[in-house]
C-alpha cells in the first residue's frame, strides 16, 4: 500500500514536470517569436537609420571632396597618417559586433575616414594659404583702418603701406613688422586710456583736433574691442605677420642678406673709451645714426628711380661639358670654382696688404646644375649671390649699395672669363655664357587705369552724397541746370591726373613716375579726409559709405602703382603690347568691345600715344594703323571662339538664336516702345502731382501802363473724390478720361487779400488812357507743385477777348466812384490740366467760361471783390464766390529719369531717340556686303604678324623698317589678290 501510494506520486510528479515542460516549451516560442519580430524591426529600422546617414555621409563626403577639388589640394602634401590609423583602430575593435552594425560601422568609418582626412586638408589648406598671404591680409588692414576713421593717426599706416612696404624692391623688412607692431600697441594703449579719461573719470572734451586723431569725441555704448575691432585686427594680423617672418629667419638668411651682417660685423663701428668723453660717444653716435638714415634714404630712392634687381638674386651660368661624368657634375667643386675666380678677379682690385685673404670678394652659392633642353652638352648652373663686392675698388660699404647684385657678379664672371682667370684657377668647364638674374618685367598700367577710371565714375556719381551731404542723385544740375564750379574742378583734376600718368607710362620716366606717385597719393588722401573731417561719416551715413568707397578704389590704383614702381616702369620697347589684345578670349573680346564703345576713349587714346611716341607715320596713318589692328583682332576672336567650333552644315544652338536673335528683338522692341511708355500715363513710375498752392490775379492795361485790380492767394484746393456730387460739376463729362486722383476743385475767397492802395493821383492820371481804344484785362493763376524739379511753379496767363471787355465807362465810373462794378465776360476757362512738363492747356472744347463781377468796397480801406455771376453752390465751393476752377495735374514719373524726361517735349525726345538709335543700328547692318573681304578672313595671323613687326621695328628705333612694313600693309589692303594671299588657310 505504501509502495503503490509512492508510485502514485511519482507519477503524478512526472505528469505535472511534462505540462510544465510543455508549457516551457511553448512559452520559450513565443518569447523567441516576440524576440524575432521584435529584433527584425529593429533591424529594418536599424537598417533605415543607417542608410539616411550613409546618404548623408555621402552628400557630406562628396560636398567635402568638390571643396577639395575647387581649392585645387594636392593630397601627397598632406600627412594622413593620424586619421588612418585611428580609422584602422576603430575598425578592429568592430568585428565583435553584428552583421548590421559591423556593415553600418564599416561604412560609417569609411566615410569618416574620407571625410575627416579631406576636412584636414581644408584646414591645412587654409592656414598655409593664410600664412603665405597674411602679409596681404595686414595690408588690407591697414587700409581698413584708415577707412574706419580717417584720422592722422591711422594715416601712419598708409603712408607706411604705400610709401614703403609696396615700394621697397626687397619688401618690408622684421623691423618694418616689428615697428608697425609697437606702434599699434602704443595706438590701442592711448584709445583705452582715453577711454578711461572720458568714461570713468567725467571728463568731456569737446576738440576738433582730437577727433583729427581719431579720438571719439562721445562716450562709446559698446565693447571697447568691438569699437576699435579695425585697430586690433592689424594688431592681430601684424602680431602674426611678425612671428612668420620671425620663424622663417629672415635676419639668417642664406641668401644675399648674410652680405649685410658680414659687412657690419667687419666695419666693427666701436667708440674710443680711453678718451672717457662721455659728450663726444654721444656725438658719433648720432653722427653715425644721421650717416644710416641718409644711406638707406639714398638708396631707397636709387631703389626706386633706378632698375632694381628683387631677391632672390641669382645667375644662371652655361658651361660646355663634352661628356657627362658617370656620377654627374659635383655642385661643391662647381661653386668653389666660381668663388675662386670671383676672389682672384678682386684680388686685382683690392687695396689691402694680402689681397687673396680680403673677405670683401663677391660670393655665390649654387643652387642646381641641369642639362640644356636645346643641346645636350651644355650644363646649366644656376647660383644665388650671397653679397658682392665692388667693380672699382675694395670699399666694403659698396656692397650694401649695389642695386643689381646678380648683373654685377654676372660681369665679374665675363670679365674674368676674358681676362684667362678661368684657365688661370683651372676651372673644369668652358664657360659659355653668364645671365644675370633681371628684373622681372610687369605692366599694370591696364589696372591701375581701370581703376583710376573707376574712381572718376564713383566720384562724377556721388559727388553730391560726399560733398552736399545729400542722397539725392545728381541733384546739382537738376535745380540749377548748370554744374558746380567744384565738381567740374575735381573731376577735371582727376581726368588730367589720368592723362599725365598715360604720358609718364609712354615715356617710361622712373623719376616722374614716382614723383607723380607722391604727389597723387598725398593730394587724394589729403582732399578725402578733409571732406571726412566736415561730414558725418558714421556707417549709417550714405556720404561716409560713398567716400569709402571713392577711396577703397583709389586705394586699389595706389597699390597697384607702387607694386609697378618695385618692379620698375615698363621699358618703351614693351609699349607695344596692348592689355586686352594680348589673348584671344571672351573675355578680352568682350572687354574691347566695350573700350571701343566708351565714347572718346579709343580716340583720346591713340592722339595722346601718337603724340608722346617717336614715330615716322602721320596722326592719320597712326589711326589707320590702329583700325586695321583693331578689325584684325575682332576678326581672330570670331574665328577662332565662333567659327572654328562650327562644322560645316551643322544647325546653329537654341541657345545661340536666343541670345543673338530673339534678345535682340526684344532689344529693338524695347527701343521703340519703351520711351512711348515713358511718356504715357501708364508708366509704372508715374506718381501724382497735386497742386499745392493756387494764387489768382486779375490786371487792367492801357497805354497809360498796367494795375493791379484782384489778387488773393487764400484759395482752397479740394480733391475730387471728396466731393459728394460731381455730376453738376462736370456735366458735360469733360473729366471722364482722367485719373480722379489727378483732379482738383480750386475755390478762391471772394474778396481780395491786399488793399487797393494806388493814390487818387495816380487813378486821375490813369483814368483818360481807358478812352485811348487799347484797353485790355489779364488773368494769371499761379500753380505750385513739387515736381518736376525746376518748373515747380506753374503760371496760367492770358488776356480776355475783347469782344468780352466792359466798357471803359464803367471801368471809368468804378474808378472815379461813381460806380461800384463792372462785369467781364467769359474771362478764362473754368477746366484746365496741367500737364507733366509744366504747361497749362485748357480742356477742348472751351465752354463754361467763368465770368465775374468786379466790385470795388470803398471805407476807411479799399480793396476789390471778384464774384462769379454763374450760380456758386453748384459748382462744390459753398459759401466761396470767387475765382474757381477745376484743375487736371497729370501725374509725372519719379526718379532722376522721370526728372530729366519731364523737361523735354515729348515728341522732340522720343523721335530723337528712336532715330539717333535707329540710326546708329542702320548703320551697324547695311553695307555688310562692302565688309566681306576685311572681316571674313580664313586666318589673319600673317597680317597681325606685320602689325606686330610694325609696333616692334617702332619700339626699337628703327623708324625706317617701321614705315616700309606699314605702306606693305596698305598695299596688301590695296590689292586683293594679295590680301587674299595673305589670308590664306595654313595647309
Amino acid at each position: 500500500m505504501k509502495h503503490h501510494t509512492e508510485n502514485s506520486a511519482s507519477e503524478i510528479t512526472e505528469i505535472w514536470e511534462d505540462a510544465s515542460d510543455v508549457d516551457f516549451q511553448e512559452l520559450d516560442k513565443a518569447k523567441k517569436l516576440r524576440s524575432q519580430s521584435k529584433e527584425n524591426t529593429l533591424a529594418s529600422a536599424v537598417q533605415l537609420i543607417g542608410d539616411g546617414v550613409s546618404q548623408v555621409q555621402s552628400i557630406g563626403n562628396q560636398a567635402v571632396s568638390n571643396l577639395v577639388s575647387f581649392l585645387n589640394i594636392i593630397p601627397e602634401d598632406l600627412d594622413p597618417s593620424d586619421p588612418t590609423s585611428t580609422v584602422d583602430e576603430l575598425s578592429n575593435d568592430g568585428k565583435n559586433v553584428d552583421i548590421e552594425h559591423s556593415e553600418l560601422s564599416a561604412s560609417s568609418f569609411q566615410y569618416s575616414e574620407s571625410t575627416s582626412l579631406q576636412i584636414g586638408w581644408i584646414i591645412r589648406h587654409m592656414w598655409l594659404q593664410m600664412r603665405s598671404n597674411n602679409d596681404v591680409v595686414c595690408y588690407c588692414c591697414f587700409v581698413l583702418v584708415f577707412l574706419w576713421n580717417f584720422s592722422l593717426l591711422s594715416m601712419v599706416y598708409l603712408v607706411s603701406l604705400f610709401m614703403y612696404a609696396l615700394c621697397v624692391n626687397t619688401g618690408p623688412s622684421y623691423i618694418f613688422w616689428v615697428i608697425m607692431l609697437i606702434y599699434t600697441e602704443i595706438y590701442v594703449l592711448i584709445q583705452y586710456l582715453y577711454q578711461i579719461t572720458i568714461q570713468h573719470c567725467g571728463f568731456t572734451i569737446q576738440s576738433d583736433l582730437l577727433r583729427k586723431f581719431g579720438f571719439p569725441t562721445d562716450r562709446i555704448k559698446s565693447s571697447f574691442v568691438i569699437c576699435l575691432l579695425p585697430l586690433f585686427l592689424v594688431y592681430l594680423f601684424t602680431l602674426i605677420q611678425n612671428s612668420i617672418t620671425a620663424k622663417d629667419g629672415e635676419w639668417f638668411s642664406t641668401g644675399f642678406g648674410n652680405g649685410k651682417v658680414a659687412i657690419v660685423n667687419r666695419q666693427r663701428f666701436y667708440l674710443d673709451s680711453g678718451k672717457g668723453d662721455k659728450a663726444k660717444k654721444v656725438f658719433q653716435l648720432v653722427e653715425q645714426a644721421i650717416k644710416l638714415v641718409i644711406t638707406s634714404c639714398s638708396r631707397y630712392w636709387k631703389s626706386l628711380t633706378q632698375e632694381a634687381e628683387s631677391p632672390p638674386y641669382f645667375v644662371q651660368v652655361s658651361m660646355d661639358v663634352e661628356g657627362w661624368p658617370e656620377d654627374g657634375i659635383q655642385p661643391e667643386r662647381i661653386e668653389s670654382g666660381i668663388n675662386e675666380i670671383l676672389k682672384l678677379l678682386h684680388a686685382e682690385s683690392c687695396k689691402n696688404e694680402r689681397p687673396n685673404q680680403c673677405p670683401c670678394a663677391s660670393k655665390v652659392q649654387i643652387r642646381s646644375i641641369d642639362k640644356s633642353t636645346q643641346n645636350l652638352c651644355v650644363a646649366l648652373a644656376v647660383f644665388e649671390v650671397v653679397y658682392v663686392s665692388s667693380l672699382t675698388a675694395c670699399i666694403p660699404e659698396e656692397q650694401l649699395k649695389s642695386l643689381t647684385p646678380a648683373s654685377d657678379v654676372a660681369k665679374e664672371i665675363m670679365k674674368a672669363k676674358s681676362l684667362g682667370i678661368t684657365k688661370e684657377v683651372g676651372f673644369p668647364y668652358t664657360l659659355l655664357s653668364v645671365i644675370g638674374g633681371g628684373k622681372r618685367e610687369v605692366d599694370l598700367y591696364a589696372y591701375i587705369f581701370g581703376a583710376d577710371l573707376s574712381a572718376f565714375f564713383l566720384v562724377s556719381i556721388f559727388y553730391q552724397s560726399v560733398i552736399k551731404n545729400k542722397s539725392e542723385f545728381l541733384e546739382y544740375y537738376q535745380l540749377e541746370d548748370q554744374f558746380p564750379k567744384e565738381y567740374v574742378f575735381i573731376l577735371m583734376v582727376i581726368f588730367f591726373l589720368i592723362v599725365v600718368d598715360r604720358i609718364i607710362y609712354l615715356c617710361s620716366f622712373a623719376m616722374g613716375k614716382v614723383i607723380f606717385f607722391v604727389f597723387n597719393f598725398i593730394l587724394f588722401t589729403c582732399a578725402v579726409t578733409e571732406y571726412a573731417w566736415n561730414m558725418d561719416t558714421s556707417q549709417q551715413n550714405a556720404a561716409g559709405l560713398a567716400l569709402r568707397a571713392i577711396y577703397l578704389t583709389k586705394a586699389v590704383s595706389f597699390a597697384l602703382q607702387a607694386i609697378q614702381i618695385r618692379y620698375g616702369v615698363p621699358h618703351q620697347s614693351t609699349l607695344y603690347r596692348q592689355f586686352l589684345t594680348s589673348e584671344v578670349s571672351h573675355v578680352n573680346y568682350l572687354g574691347y568691345r566695350l573700350y571701343r564703345a566708351l565714347p572718346f576713349l579709343y580716340e583720346l587714346r591713340c592722339v595722346l600715344d601718337w603724340s608722346c611716341t617717336i614715330t615716322s607715320l602721320t596722326m592719320y596713318d597712326w589711326l589707320k594703323l590702329e583700325d586695321i589692328n583693331a578689325s584684325l583682332y575682332l576678326v581672330k576672336c570670331d574665328n577662332d571662339l565662333n567659327r572654328a567650333k562650327h562644322k560645316h552644315g551643322e544647325k546653329q544652338t537654341k541657345m545661340t538664336k536666343f541670345c543673338n536673335g530673339i534678345c535682340l528683338f526684344f532689344i529693338l522692341i524695347c527701343v521703340i516702345w519703351a520711351p512711348m511708355l515713358m511718356y504715357s500715363s501708364g508708366n509704372p513710375t508715374n506718381i501724382t502731382n497735386p497742386v499745392n498752392d493756387a494764387s489768382f490775379q486779375l490786371d487792367i492795361k492801357t497805354t497809360g501802363g498796367r494795375l493791379t485790380l484782384y489778387q488773393t492767394t487764400l484759395c482752397e484746393r479740394i480733391s475730387w473724390d471728396s466731393l459728394t456730387s460731381t455730376s453738376d460739376l462736370d456735366p458735360q463729362n469733360y473729366l471722364d478720361s482722367y485719373n480722379v486722383n489727378d483732379i482738383q476743385l480750386l475755390c478762391c475767397q471772394a474778396d481780395a487779400s491786399t488793399l487797393w492802395l494806388v493814390p487818387d493821383v495816380v487813378q486821375k492820371q490813369f483814368i483818360p488812357s481807358l478812352n485811348s481804344g487799347s484797353l485790355d484785362m489779364m488773368f494769371s493763376w499761379l500753380l505750385t507743385r513739387d515736381r518736376p524739379k525746376g518748373k515747380e511753379a506753374v503760371k496760367y496767363e492770358r488776356s480776355v477777348d475783347p469782344s468780352n471787355l466792359p466798357n471803359s465807362s464803367e471801368v471809368e465810373g468804378v474808378l472815379n466812384g461813381s460806380l461800384n462794378s463792372f462785369r467781364i465776360k467769359s474771362i478764362y476757362p473754368r477746366f484746365f490740366r496741367v500737364t507733366g512738363s509744366g504747361e497749362v492747356r485748357p480742356l477742348e472744347p472751351e465752354v463754361n467760361d467763368v465770368s465775374a463781377e468786379l466790385v470795388l468796397h470803398h471805407g476807411s480801406s479799399q480793396w476789390w471783390s471778384f464774384h462769379d455771376v454763374n450760380s456758386l453752390d453748384s459748382y462744390g465751393c459753398g459759401g466761396l464766390s470767387g475765382p474757381m476752377a477745376v484743375v487736371v495735374s497729370e501725374e509725372t514719373p519719379q526718379g532722376f529719369l522721370g526728372e530729366t524726361l519731364s523737361k523735354f517735349s515729348i515728341w522732340g525726345l522720343y523721335i530723337t531717340f528712336v532715330l539717333a538709335v535707329g540710326r546708329f543700328i542702320r548703320m551697324q547692318c547695311s553695307d555688310l556686303r562692302m565688309r566681306i573681304p576685311y572681316e571674313n578672313l580664313p586666318s589673319c595671323d600673317r597680317l597681325i604678324g606685320i602689325c606686330e613687326d610694325i609696333y616692334a621695328a617702332r619700339a626699337e628705333g628703327e623708324l625706317g623698317v617701321e614705315e616700309v612694313l606699314y605702306w606693305s600693309l596698305v598695299k596688301i589692303y590695296r590689292s586683293p589678290h594679295f590680301l587674299l594671299e595673305y589670308t590664306k588657310q595654313p595647309d
